[in-house]
């Protein structure tokens, strides 16, 4: 029988079995590769550490089972507990509730109608006359005297006018020009702004007038001016996005058309002719279907009252086509809320159009001129100066259900002043207010006068007492 292997011990160099790992005659451990630990006086008080700490945790366990265990209720004892009184503390929390914590008694709060008025002006159309007589020095010009006296009524949250032409296209007044291809100065913009309106309908016959660059620069000096415009656009992401004012908290949808461009589409890269702007017919009900849908999408887009512009029909003439009529209610019940129509250069009808549901639209068939000279047109009585400012009432009722309250009309006359006595400036033209038939004071010649009586009467006729504003 082989006999196992020895190995010495280093600590009392004696030899034994490799079998074990400690050294019978000493005690020593034997570490790895043949190496010996001594388990002497380090090793025994670690040992004696860890079996006092192990007692100290054993001792403080049976305490605390005697603490928490000690004092329990048996089986036996749980069953005769007494039982809570619930209901007398539920009585007395309730007593204490009703005692300091008495709700308040909420008074519901109605809601409000909000109000806002919009106001509708026709076209600013300038030939050679007014432009000289505004001219103030090299390429400057100022127009804000030409509105000074009608200014005061123009004062509402939307003022909406048509600006018939292009504007300052090459930038500095350069190139102005007057019919058959227009461009007027800048400082037109800046006294539209002065006189208090707010918003610029372009759409119209004019609108090529100085081509597609002639448009964009127009649309870029509105911006600079800080005037909202709808009716002319640079791109077809512009084309595409709705026009929605937020009028004092009411959403107010504007969309323009034009039924002529005085075949001028030459001017415009075929790309941007769908685009720049909106074209229709005024004489085939055929297009009332596509401006229906363009009514929706701004209903869609969220607004309250829709506005469509047309500028169509024959020039100066003070009746509507029966053909517009038919246009003008047929989209009145597909939603639009206020027509506002330019072109003619004279005043016709304005007229409510009751719809199924019970609620009624605006019709403005013309809103004639209302900065413009062009007396010599129509003798002996020029109608292209007799215009109307149209103010209108809008009402949203407390469930959100928008109505159109009252409508008036302001007659106006765009006067010329040959000698200058009046305005100051001579063959300067004034658009001025008409109350009760007669001009402001200051105007006391008497031919002028009698001029400002004729308009009156000839804009009463046209519109009806009804509409005539009163004081």
């Amino acid at each position: 029988m082989n006999q196992a292997p020895r190995v010495s011990c280093k600590q009392c160099d004696r030899r034994y079995s490799e079998l074990t790992n400690t050294c019978p005659y000493c005690g020593a451990q034997r570490s790895g590769g043949g190496k010996h630990a001594s388990d002497t006086g380090g090793t025994i008080a670690k040992r004696m550490i860890i079996l006092f700490l192990f007692a100290i945790v054993a001792i403080t366990a049976v305490s605390l089972s005697v603490i928490y265990l000690g004092d329990a209720p048996t089986g036996e004892s749980l069953q005769n507990l007494p039982t809570p009184d619930v209901s007398h503390a539920q009585e007395q929390e309730q007593g204490e509730i009703e005692e300091n914590d008495t709700p308040a008694v909420l008074t519901p709060v109605e809601a409000e109608p909000i109000e806002i008025r919009i106001q509708f002006a026709g076209d600013i159309l300038l030939h050679r006359g007014p432009i000289n007589a505004a001219n103030i020095g090299p390429s400057t010009y100022d127009f804000r005297p030409f509105l000074r006296d009608i200014a005061p009524f123009i004062d509402g949250d939307l003022a909406i006018v048509n600006m018939e032409t292009p504007v300052d296209v090459r930038g500095g007044n350069h190139d102005i020009t007057t019919w058959p291809l227009f461009n007027a100065p800048f400082e037109i913009l800046e006294a539209l702004d002065y006189a208090g309106f707010n918003h610029i309908i372009a759409a119209n016959n004019h609108a090529f007038d100085r081509g597609f660059d002639g448009l964009v620069a127009t649309a870029q000096n509105f911006e600079r001016v800080g005037l909202d415009f709808t009716g002319i656009y640079v791109d077809a992401d512009a084309f595409h996005t709705p026009t929605i004012l937020d009028v004092n908290g009411i959403q107010v949808g504007i969309i323009a058309y034009t039924d002529s461009v005085n075949g001028l589409e030459s001017l415009v890269p075929a790309a941007m002719l769908p685009y720049a702007v909106r074209r229709f017919r005024s004489h085939v009900m055929d297009d009332v279907p596509a401006i229906a849908e363009d009514i929706a999408h701004l209903r869609a887009a969220g607004a309250e009252l829709v506005i469509v512009s047309l500028h169509w029909g024959a020039e100066y003439v003070d009746a509507p086509t029966e053909m517009q009529r038919q246009i003008a209610r047929a989209l009145s019940d597909l939603g639009a809320d206020v027509i506002m129509g330019n072109h003619a250069h004279v005043i016709q009808p304005i007229e409510w159009h009751e719809r199924e549901d019970g609620s009624r639209s605006l019709i403005i068939y013309s809103l004639g001129n209302f900065l413009a000279d062009q007396t010599r047109l129509n003798p002996p009585i020029a109608r292209t100066q007799f215009g109307k400012l149209v103010s209108l009432q809008v009402i949203r009722e407390p469930d959100g259900t928008i109505r159109l309250g009252v409508c008036e009309v302001l007659p106006t006359l765009c006067m010329r002043d040959t000698s200058g006595n009046t305005l100051g400036i001579v063959n300067g033209i004034g658009v001025m207010p008409l109350i009760g038939g007669e001009l402001p004071d200051f105007v006391t010649n008497e031919e002028l006068r009698a001029w400002g009586r004729r308009a009156y009467e000839h804009v009463v006729r046209i519109v009806g007492e009804e509409f005539i504003a009163q004081g």
